[in-house]
Formats: C-alpha cells, structure tokens, sequence
C-alpha cells in the first residue's frame, strides 16, 4: 500500500520545477490558460488536505477557492519558489475561513431551533455514518491541532520536517504533536466510545 509520504512526493513530481516556473511567469504574463496546468497537477492533493481539514463533503468548494485565491495573489508568490507549498498556506487560511463561517450558521441554526415554536430536524447525515466519526473528532479540533495532523498524516511529514514548517525544536513539536492525538482521541471517545480499543487505539 502506498503510504502518504509516497503519495506527496508522487503528487510533487507531477511536474518538475522548471516546467512550474514557466507556467507562473506565463500567468504573470497574462496568459491565463496557464494556470489550468497548475490546477490539474496539483487539485487533487489540495482536494486531500481540505478534507482532512473541512470534511469531504465541502473539499472540493475550498481547494477550489483555494486556486482563485492564489490566481489572484501571484504577485506574492516569490519567483522561483515551488509553487505547491506556497498553495498549501493559502488553502489551509481559506480552510480556516470556511470553518468560521460554517461555525456561524450552525450557531445561528441552533439559536433559531431554541426559540419557542420552532422545530429542527436534527442532520444525523454525518453522524449516523461511523466511518465520518474521525472526521468529525478533527473539525472539533482548534486550527493549530488540525494544521499538525493534517500535515503529519494526510501531507506525510517527518518529524524533521515539521520542526522546520513550524519553527520549533524536534521536541517541541513531538510533544505538540502527541497533545493534538490526545486531544482527538477525546473527542472520538465522546462521539463514538466503541471506536476505541481497550488498548487505547482507534479502530481502523
């Protein structure tokens, strides 16, 4: 089986660096077909990574203003840069952005249900399905914790990497990282208690 780390760098070597720079000065150019080069090398990943930050359902619609974010902020990008991890820091803020305005309609969704004569069918599409409970657990997550995971499980990472994305010590960032696990094993034991073992482990 392929691990993620295989899959990263399978996705990176898409297209090699030159042939990006090209495109990205093409774009800068004016020349708008382009960036259509860039979107098919690199959506796919960028549809894992909102995933596993937002949920499947709505992966796509982020990753998606992810890439009209970056057509439009190419001024920023530094040339001669890879282009994917630059991409990566847009899609994770538009993730962020995409989880508060979520956050605001079911907030304003459970205030209305509150109020006198007023009824909600509750939406058991996401929880009624076991293998979404993780999912769920990590949208509960605050942002840093959900980052971290994402970055280590869905990207691949190692521990040196991460260090080095965070600008952290190596132990620094294997204590973050092993806080975050704990905290989404709570949330998985408050969702669903039988997907954890008696040993601790989540249920594959």
């Amino acid at each position: 089986m392929q691990s993620p780390r295989e899959g990263s760098i399978k996705m990176a070597a898409v297209m090699d660096l030159a042939t990006e720079q090209r495109y990205l000065d093409e774009c800068r150019r004016g020349q708008v077909g382009s960036f259509r080069h860039l979107v098919d090398a690199y959506f796919a990943q960028a549809v894992r990574v909102a995933g596993a930050l937002v949920g499947g359902r709505d992966a796509e619609d982020v990753a998606q203003e992810a890439f009209v974010a970056a057509y439009g902020a190419l001024d920023t990008h530094q040339p001669g840069r890879p282009f994917y991890p630059w991409l990566r820091g847009i899609l994770v803020n538009r993730a962020k952005v995409f989880i508060r305005s979520r956050n605001r309609t079911r907030a304003r969704v459970a205030a209305a249900a509150e109020r006198p004569g007023h009824w909600t069918a509750p939406d058991r599409s996401a929880e009624g399905r076991g293998g979404d409970v993780l999912r769920l657990a990590i949208q509960t997550l605050a942002s840093a914790d959900r980052e971290l995971l994402m970055l280590k499980h869905v990207e691949g990472y190692t521990y040196d990497e991460l260090s080095r994305h965070f600008d952290v010590p190596r132990g620094t960032l294997m204590s973050r990282l092993y806080r975050a696990r704990q905290r989404l094993k709570e949330r998985v034991l408050e969702l669903d208690p039988a997907l954890i073992n008696a040993d601790g482990r989540t249920e594959k």
